[in-house]
């Protein structure tokens, strides 16, 4: 008797350990995916169409991936994506159900072929598709009247039950054959969807509010924990964080970003098998407001907040660059030189630096309390950004033991899967020493 309760007390304290895995921040579950890079916990990886600006300077410079790295493909550029233009003009159909989906894998190949000749190095592919989500409700709230007219009155002869059953059947089925199509052609990049996971915590006429809280709604959670079939086949996790519509640095701004990526870690440990997927959220650089680039308060509350709550990297993305003159890619350099590679490099040293300290290479550090606003960023009292190269910067300085000890008050380690041995590679980017 007594060895059966024993027994009943260790299930149920397995049972409340799951449970603080489901509901709590999933830095405390599963291993994460070894990097992408060996060595580099975090990575700010390079997604801007700019080769046509001269003047900008090398990503590289900054410690900022790019040359392949990073492969994103839109409706238009990989197979024959369904969807209805601004016009409501049906392209491949309109509608998942309406294309052939023999004729849009075979297409796959040819566009993948074209794309990514060359197998190339580990990187990531990101298929940004965002027309339409396959939850028929998730539509039904974000496209317009007109565009709900076509999604019921293709087919008169169907009701609307019938079209939503068909409608998220043929998405399923188009967004499942395709990841199996490009991890088979590109084995060697971590595919998956964008811009999801997602938890729709934006709205623009409560975000300046004192109240609003940028949690996700439980709704949406439940609705992102249907779509497991989807993160079961993804190699990584691409959500959006979009602030081209936020009021700039606003507490407000902190709060749906730091959800958003938070939704997704939950989703990243559930949807993982022998470690928890990566995420690397996507960053717009550009407000649409006001056509200017992100100000250094809202890359911490991007970049700087993804590398604390223990994403992979993110990819500094737009899909077009209004940088069409020789002024505007002067601004754009500018940038780029005095305010983005700068913080990159800030951020990504000392994501390394915290993870060779508290983790002796064998993990990333993770914000202990995820509602906290703390940081990865180096002593500015200790570190100097230096110009290296031609055009670059590294950080230089030294790393007092004191610091470290703030690390260990605000990280833990998110060990790294079977990971023994880490090779470093690229440390001159940056010099230092431990007092």
């Amino acid at each position: 008797m007594a060895g059966r309760k024993h027994t009943l007390i260790l299930l149920s304290l397995s049972l409340l350990f799951l449970l603080l895995c489901l509901f709590t921040c999933p830095c405390v579950c599963g291993p994460a995916r070894a990097p992408l890079l060996a060595g580099q916990p975090f990575l700010v990886l390079w997604g801007v169409p700019d080769k046509d600006c001269l003047g900008r300077p090398d990503p590289a410079a900054f410690g900022m991936e790019w040359e392949g790295r990073v492969a994103i493909f839109y409706e238009d550029t990989l197979g024959l994506y369904p969807y209805f233009t601004a016009q409501d003009r049906p392209v491949n159909g309109g509608l998942p159900q309406h294309t052939s989906l023999d004729l849009h894998l075979q297409r796959v190949e040819g566009d993948l072929t074209a794309s990514l000749p060359q197998a190339g190095a580990p990187g990531l592919g990101v298929l940004r598709w965002q027309e339409w989500t396959p939850q028929w409700n998730r539509n039904r709230e974000i496209k317009t009247k007109d565009y709900h007219s076509a999604f019921c009155c293709i087919n008169q002869s169907y009701d609307f039950i019938s079209c939503q059953v068909d409608f998220e059947a043929a998405a399923q089925s188009i967004m499942m054959e395709t990841l199996q199509e490009v991890k088979r052609f590109r084995p060697q990049r971590l595919w998956g969807m964008a811009p999801f996971p997602n938890c729709y915590n934006f709205d623009s006429t409560q975000i300046a509010l004192a109240n609003y809280t940028g949690r996700c709604p439980a709704a949406e959670m439940a609705l992102n924990d249907e779509l497991m079939w989807l993160w079961k086949r993804s190699g990584a996790l691409y959500p959006a964080l979009s602030l081209e519509k936020l009021p700039e640095g606003t507490k407000g701004t902190w709060l749906y970003a730091t959800n958003q990526i938070r939704e997704a870690l939950r989703v990243a440990a559930l949807a993982g098998t022998t470690f928890d997927l990566p995420v690397f959220p996507l960053i717009k650089i550009v407000y649409i407001t006001s056509n200017s680039f992100l100000s250094e308060i809202d890359l911490v509350n991007t970049v700087g907040e993804s590398a604390a709550m223990g994403a992979s990297g993110v990819i500094i993305w737009e899909k077009s660059l209004a940088v069409k003159t020789q002024k505007s890619c002067s601004e754009f350099g500018s940038y780029v030189r005095q305010v983005l590679g700068p913080y990159a490099v800030n951020v990504t040293t000392a994501a390394r630096l915290c993870g060779v300290s508290l983790c002796q290479g064998r993990g990333r550090c993770v914000r202990k309390k995820p509602e906290d606003p703390t940081y990865l960023h180096l002593p500015s009292a200790h570190f100097m950004l230096l110009p290296h190269g031609a055009e670059g910067v590294r950080a230089t300085g030294e790393l007092p033991t004191a610091y470290i000890d703030l690390w260990k008050k605000d990280f833990r380690c998110k060990w790294f899967e079977a990971l023994e041995v880490v090779v470093f590679h690229n440390m001159t980017v940056f010099t230092f020493a431990i007092k």
